[in-house]
């Protein structure tokens, strides 16, 4: 079984895309891409958040691709939930997956909850990954200060993000932010994300079992503060929770075997 070193992303970076080379469509005039293992059986779409594209997902895809079905998505320059859930729904019908396991984080986790209240038929099971109720629970941070970011251009939002990430203490994670600002994130691309953060409003109860539902959290995540988490858990009462004590803002990156695990439970 192939794995990822986290502390080499340019490496595995290329190892994961010679073993699953891009795909994509246009859906109303907006790209879509995807990277797919294409093995039988259920199949799991995972969609990053904010920073960075579908590679994000890149260490599952190494380490689990070869016996599950995971589509790991680049979504376009869009804010708004519905047009993000629509577009989904079109990448699925292209893959012809009637229904996944559809896991989101951070920004993704939001709007997904969006595409599982238009398409629950759709929705095998809904994981929410650090994720947020709407835009409140992030007003007392600077970084999504909602004037500032409506008012900004996108190539100075982009450029100021790039340069907060190279100012960050050297990790193996601030170099994989920093491959994906400077090389595969358009600005138009960021600042859509941060345009839908900023904007975001609560979505409505969910026609799905709460069984289906799994909410995702790390005790040691900078940007969901635990109030955050708290409301978001109890929007979802009945749903499964799941708490890791460490993961910060990327479990998927930083406790891979937990985030694994997750994923793996619901296609079972």
């Amino acid at each position: 079984m192939a794995t990822a070193n986290i502390e080499s992303p340019r490496v595995w970076l290329a190892d994961l895309e010679a073993r699953y080379p891009w795909r994509s469509m246009l859906v109303d005039g907006q790209e879509w891409r995807w990277l797919d293992t294409a093995r039988p059986g259920p199949a799991a779409v995972l969609l990053p958040g904010s920073v960075g594209d579908g590679a994000m997902f890149g260490r599952i895809l190494l380490s689990l691709g070869e016996r599950v079905r995971l589509v790991a998505v680049t979504y376009p320059a869009l804010s708004e939930p519905g047009a993000l859930a629509a577009g989904l729904a079109a990448v699925m019908d292209r893959l012809q997956v009637p229904r996944a396991t559809v896991a989101g984080s951070s920004f993704a986790a939001y709007w997904i909850q969006f595409f599982a209240l238009a398409y629950p038929q759709r929705v095998r099971a809904l994981v929410i990954g650090n994720g947020f109720t709407d835009s409140s629970d992030l007003a007392d941070n600077p970084l999504f200060d909602r004037g500032y970011v409506e008012s900004v251009d996108a190539a100075t939002l982009h450029a100021e993000w790039l340069r907060r990430v190279r100012a960050m203490p050297s990790s193996p994670l601030q170099a994989l932010q920093e491959i994906m600002l400077a090389e595969r994130q358009s600005p138009e691309n960021l600042r859509a994300r941060f345009l839908g953060v900023v904007r975001a409003r609560a979505c409505p109860p969910l026609p799905l079992a709460a069984e289906a539902i799994t909410v995702l959290d790390c005790d040691d995540d900078p940007l969901i503060p635990p109030p955050a988490r708290a409301r978001l858990r109890a929007a979802y009462s009945a749903a499964r929770h799941v708490s890791l004590p460490h993961g910060g803002h990327y479990p998927h990156l930083l406790n891979p075997g937990e985030y694994e695990k997750l994923v793996l439970g619901t296609l079972s």
